[in-house]
């Protein structure tokens, strides 16, 4: 006689948990039903999603790291967002619905029963598809809950939602061992620095008449203390604030990591602060300090440890000699 038994699978994040049991009777895959609560909308899956799409380069890079490119049937919005070379080969294979954000009948022309979202601005009116529109239409849809956390995003929030694509498409141990794999990586960096005293960091995002920066409650916070540093303005809780350019001279930056989307250029950014008067005596000015982060590595994503551990020999070259 066979017994049935549940399990449940809390996983951290935006109240977000994913309920993993044996299927209580036919008509599910094994390892189902899978029951996702995700941003205020819940979803049961008795199979894996078959015909997968994104629409983010951080969701598209999380699915190809859990080698998933073959129940993908589009993804989209790689514009000034280049792939990981990592992921090309298997990116290759993926149909490109648009280089922005698709239109609703580009979206539904692809057929999936699964879009996933690394943002917001994924879901959202101005294109057409919102996840309840979505829903009428019969498509299950997910959205990285680091846009619905009320708090500060890490990496234990990403190795959790690493963990909850694993669970929807049922390859957990994939996942587990992708995030085994990334752990390890962030303890050979943390190993590496030792004690070393951390590096006063200012993230520049955009805005010349006033900066954009990355505050508290972004995972790129996390990810400049991981490297040896420490974000300048990571008692500001938001995401991404707006601050003035004599709040950066205050807190004395020795190092300027500019945030890279293509456009506008590495070279603009670095014109725009060397022409800023209120942060010419900013130590950064002066030892030209100007490392540059990745718009898909500052967004929570596999290659945010690549970010961390490159970042790491910029702000600690000696330690990695």
């Amino acid at each position: 006689m066979a017994v049935a038994v549940s399990a449940v699978l809390l996983l951290a994040g935006c109240g977000s948990a994913v309920q993993d049991a044996p299927a209580p009777g036919g008509g599910t895959a094994e390892g189902f039903p899978v029951t996702d609560d995700n941003c205020g909308v819940t979803t049961t899956y008795t199979a894996p999603p078959a015909r997968a799409v994104t629409l983010t380069s951080n969701a598209t890079e999380l699915m190809l790291e859990l080698g998933l490119q073959d129940a993908m049937v589009g993804t989209s919005y790689l514009k000034n967002r280049p792939i990981g070379e990592k992921y090309a080969e298997a990116y290759a294979g993926v149909p490109v619905l648009a280089p922005g954000q698709p239109s609703l009948e580009q979206l539904v022309a692809a057929e999936p029963d699964f879009v996933y979202s690394g943002y917001p601005d994924g879901f959202s009116e101005s294109n057409g598809h919102t996840r309840p529109r979505l829903a009428e239409l019969g498509i299950d849809t997910h959205l990285n809950p680091e846009s619905c956390r009320e708090g500060r995003s890490g990496f234990e929030d990403l190795f959790g939602e690493m963990d909850r694509i694993g669970a929807i498409f049922g390859v957990p141990d994939r996942a587990a061992a992708s995030v085994g794999d990334l752990r390890g990586r962030l303890d050979r960096v943390r190993a590496q620095l030792g004690d070393v005293e951390p590096v006063p960091v200012f993230v520049y995002n955009s805005g010349a008449d006033a900066p954009r920066t990355a505050g508290g409650k972004a995972i790129l916070t996390e990810m400049i203390e991981r490297a040896g540093g420490r974000n300048v303005f990571d008692d500001v809780a938001e995401r991404w604030p707006q601050v003035s350019w004599e709040q950066v001279a205050q807190r004395r930056p020795a190092v300027i990591l500019i945030y890279d989307y293509l456009e506008p250029s590495v070279e603009s950014k670095i014109a725009t602060l060397r022409s800023t008067l209120a942060i010419a005596a900013v130590p950064a000015l002066a030892t030209g300090a100007f490392p540059t982060v990745a718009l898909s590595e500052a967004q929570p994503g596999p290659r945010s440890v690549d970010a961390v551990e490159q970042l790491a020999r910029d702000l600690h070259p000696d330690r990695f000699r």
